[in-house]
Order: C-alpha cells, then sequence, then structure tokens
C-alpha cells in the first residue's frame, strides 16, 4: 500500500501540531495551582459554632450569641439534656467571663420588666447543670443595670440566686418620678450535684390580688409570692427600655457583685402570653429525662432555644471540626481535563483537514 503524498504532509502537520501543543499547554497547565483538595470534618469533634437560633415568634431577635470579656467568641458545646447544650465559662474556674447573650436589641425584653407590653403573662423554663451558689449573687437571667433607681437608667429584670440558699427574683422600672422595683425572695436554688435541673418562672404583671410569680425546681412549685405582700411591684405602665439584651451568667444585676462559676445550660423557653400548668411543668421535665418545650402553646413562644442548630458553623459542618473547604478545587481539575481533551482532538481534526487540502493540490497538478 502506498501512500498518498497528501496523506503523508497531512499526517506531519497534525504531528507537529500536536506537539507543539502538548508543549505549550503543558507549560501554561503547570503554572495553574488548583486549590488544594478539602479536607472532611473530623468525626466527634464540635464545629465551630458562633450563633444559636431561635425558633420562637421573635425570630433573628432572639438568637443566641457569646461573649468572653465582653468579646465575641464561639461557643463551646456539650451534652446538653436534651441533644447539644452549651457551656458558660466563669471566672472562678479560672476561664475568662462568659456570657450567653439573647438578641440585639435591649428593647426587646421590656416585656419582662414593664406592664402592659405585650402580656403581663410570662414563663420562662430551662435546664441548668453546675454551681450557681454564690455570695452575695450569682446572676441567671438578667436585662437590669446598676442599683441607682434614681438615675432613671436601670430598667430591666433579673433572676438571680443570693447567698447560695435563695433563688431571688428583681424588677426596676422608672415610669415616673418613683421608680417602682421590687427584689424578692421566690424559692431555691438548683442542686450543685453534677446533674440537669430544670428551672421554671411564671408571673402574671397584672395579678393584685392571688401569686404573681411561682418558682419550680425539677417540677415542684413554691407557694408563689402574693401580690398583696409586695405593693410596689405595681407595672402598669410601658416601661422603658432595659440597660442590656438579655443576658444568662453574667452581668451585674441591678448593681449587685457577683460571683462567677461555670455551668452548662440548655433548652431554654420564653412565653409571653401564657403561664405554664403543674401538667405541662411535668411534661417537660419528664421524670428528670427532659422533654422539649416546643409544642407547649407554641402560639406564644416567643424564644426557644435548643442549642441544636447553629445559625453559623465552620466550613466543614455540624457533625465534626470545621476542615477545609477546598472551594474550585474540582472545577479547576475538571478544566484542565477538558483542555487535554481538546489538545487531543485538534490535532484529529487537523490531519482531516491538511489532506483534504494536500489532496485537492495532487489531484490539480
Amino acid at each position: 500500500m502506498v501512500l498518498s503524498l497528501g496523506f503523508i504532509l497531512a499526517f506531519i502537520g497534525a504531528a507537529v501540531a500536536l506537539l507543539i501543543g502538548i508543549l505549550i499547554f503543558s507549560e501554561v497547565s503547570d503554572s495553574i495551582i488548583c486549590p488544594a483538595p478539602g479536607s472532611a470534618p473530623t468525626p466527634g469533634v464540635p464545629a465551630v459554632i458562633t450563633g444559636f437560633d431561635n425558633t420562637g415568634s421573635l425570630g433573628a431577635s432572639g438568637d443566641a450569641f457569646y461573649t468572653e470579656a465582653g468579646i465575641d467568641s464561639d461557643f463551646v458545646t456539650t451534652t446538653g439534656i436534651l441533644g447539644q447544650g452549651v457551656i458558660k465559662n466563669g471566672t472562678s474556674s479560672l476561664d475568662t467571663d462568659g456570657e450567653i447573650i439573647i438578641g440585639l436589641d435591649p428593647d426587646t425584653w421590656r416585656f419582662l420588666h414593664a406592664g402592659n407590653v405585650g402580656s403581663n403573662l410570662t414563663s420562662i423554663n430551662f435546664w441548668i447543670n453546675g454551681d450557681v451558689i454564690g455570695s452575695p449573687v450569682y446572676p441567671l437571667i438578667n436585662t437590669g443595670g446598676s442599683d441607682n433607681l434614681a438615675s432613671g437608667n436601670d430598667p430591666g429584670f433579673g433572676l438571680y440566686t443570693q447567698s447560695g440558699t435563695t433563688m431571688r427574683f428583681s424588677v426596676n422600672d422608672n415610669t415616673s418620678a418613683t421608680p417602682v422595683s421590687s427584689n424578692i425572695a421566690i424559692g431555691s436554688v438548683p442542686p450543685d450535684d453534677a446533674s440537669w435541673h430544670m428551672v421554671s418562672f411564671m408571673m402574671d404583671q397584672g395579678n393584685r390580688t392571688g401569686d404573681y410569680v411561682i418558682l419550680c425546681i425539677d417540677g415542684v412549685c413554691d407557694t408563689g409570692i402574693d401580690a398583696q405582700t409586695n405593693p410596689f411591684f405595681d407595672l402598669t405602665a410601658g416601661g422603658i427600655t432595659p440597660v442590656f439584651n438579655m443576658t444568662i451568667g453574667g452581668g451585674a444585676p441591678f448593681g449587685f457583685s457577683v460571683t462567677q462559676n461555670t455551668f452548662d445550660f440548655d433548652e431554654l423557653t420564653i412565653w409571653n402570653g401564657w403561664i405554664l400548668s403543674q401538667s405541662e411543668i411535668n411534661t417537660m421535665y419528664n421524670s428528670g429525662t427532659g422533654s422539649s418545650a416546643s409544642g407547649i402553646a407554641s402560639g406564644t413562644i416567643v424564644v426557644h432555644l435548643s442549642f441544636d442548630v447553629g445559625t453559623e458553623v465552620g466550613t466543614g459542618g455540624g457533625a465534626g471540626s470545621p476542615g477545609s473547604s477546598g472551594q474550585g478545587n474540582t472545577e479547576c481539575e475538571n478544566a484542565k481535563d477538558t483542555a487535554w481533551t481538546v489538545i487531543g482532538i485538534l490535532p484529529v481534526a487537523l490531519f482531516f483537514a491538511l489532506f483534504a487540502i494536500f489532496g485537492a493540490l495532487g489531484r490539480q497538478n
């Protein structure tokens, strides 16, 4: 079989084009460095979490954040009573003072200390594990400021322990020349025994004849505080904005010196427009194993934080350490593969084009 001159010339031209293409593209390709492949999260290692979603009606206004010494920080997670919980660090355990901050606008929490803002019926339920016994006081939930009522700059709400034996409740308001304040003992303190304990707090700001504050620890409720024995608790006006956002385990409620220990915290729920019944409290306590509050009077829940769903997590996702994303690695490598395929196809096309040209020239001669 004798090859035609057109075939030979076309083959040589295509081969030369292929070699030149390989040499040129190999230099270009080597100079393009694709991102390194992403690493997978490490199983069992918590991802970085900077916030937690509120699923109550306040939405993002009730999201949770964490600070250390007033600086935005990442949450440290732990095993909660239900799913995942969070750790509130304290200075007494040689950690930097930590605070769980709920929301970004202090006025969100005005209903806790002011009458006729939202509903006068309020319930709060949460789980806690650790030492909240400190002298003079240990704040649990706080929106209040200094103890200087005359300044008119310190409205707010506080729930805290005092002297290691008593849970106390405070409200301050200043809508007139005479500030309205209440600072009273309402029940016992959650034990420090390395176990989870449920705290339930109910308040009726419009009650003038009977119990208006009730505290329950692990489903066991105190008799409540009679409104008639505390005439200063007469919150009938709209109140003014509290000093702070809601703070869990931090801040100085109304000017008191505080003790800051470390404790674990989980399952915060706040209702506005609902007073929990004993049966509902029993359901949430569930003989000490816990049960979600999300289905109880759900239409009146303004805050529900399970601390299971982070608003922002490391790029590795929620089940492990953040890892690295390697974003663009696959796309870059695919582009290189496609280019090499084109380099291989073009000489074949060039061969047929040259063969047609040289073949036509041969016939003319």
